[in-house]
């Protein structure tokens, strides 16, 4: 059968994107940094990335104060994703960013109350593979999650931006425990424990201003 071009297939091509599947290091811009609120009050930040060769996560949703104001692990990896992108402080505001449209299959422009400070910085982020289960429904998840943070044209950590290192030591050894280990697996139904990859957590940064070294 002859080929015969239809426009409306070919405009659906500019919205392709491959989708990060793989645990590794990973250089990123931010493109979407969304503030989250759980229905149980939890708060946190909701972020999407994109490669430089175009590969993009999303949802990469990470909860950093609980209902009773208690700070989670996830507040470690915001405040190292600040410190990485040399960014002392977020305020919340309006964002605009790309999310899928299943009805109309492509992506779509959004928008919501978020961190606009946070758009389009660089990032560097080793991104670990984590099977789970859904409290809502029970069924099982395949999603992508942040294990560690790093800036982007130096490989320093948070921890090491904080003490003015003079030599990024700490990023190959995590991605190599992380390696070892690709895949989380969190699912309710396994017996015995959950995992052996514990990914590494950033630690949170100094209160005091005057410690931050940019």
């Amino acid at each position: 059968m002859p080929l015969t071009l239809n426009a409306n297939e070919a405009r659906k091509a500019d919205n392709f994107s491959s989708v990060i599947r793989d645990t590794g290091k990973y250089i990123c811009t931010i493109t979407r940094a969304q503030k989250l609120l759980s229905k149980r009050g939890t708060e946190g930040v909701g972020f999407s990335v994109k490669t430089e060769d175009g590969a993009t996560a999303n949802y990469l949703d990470v909860y950093t104060v609980n209902a009773a104001g208690k700070a989670l692990m996830g507040n470690s990896i915001v405040n190292a994703i600040l410190c990485c992108a040399k960014v002392r402080e977020a305020v919340e505001g309006p964002i605009e960013f790309d999310v899928w449209d299943n009805n109309e299959r492509r992506m779509v422009k959004a928008s919501a109350e978020g961190y606009p400070a946070l758009m389009g910085k660089k990032i560097g982020l080793v991104l670990q593979r984590e099977l789970s289960t859904r409290d809502d429904n029970g069924e099982d998840q395949d999603r992508m999650t942040i294990a560690a943070v790093f800036e982007a044209n130096t490989g320093f950590m948070a921890s090491e931006i904080l003490a003015q290192a003079t030599k990024p030591e700490k990023l190959d050894k995590i991605v190599a425990t992380i390696l070892a280990n690709p895949i989380k697996d969190r699912r309710k139904k396994l017996d015995g424990p959950n995992s052996l990859a514990v990914a590494p957590h950033a630690a949170p940064l100094d209160d005091s201003l005057d410690s931050i070294p940019f």
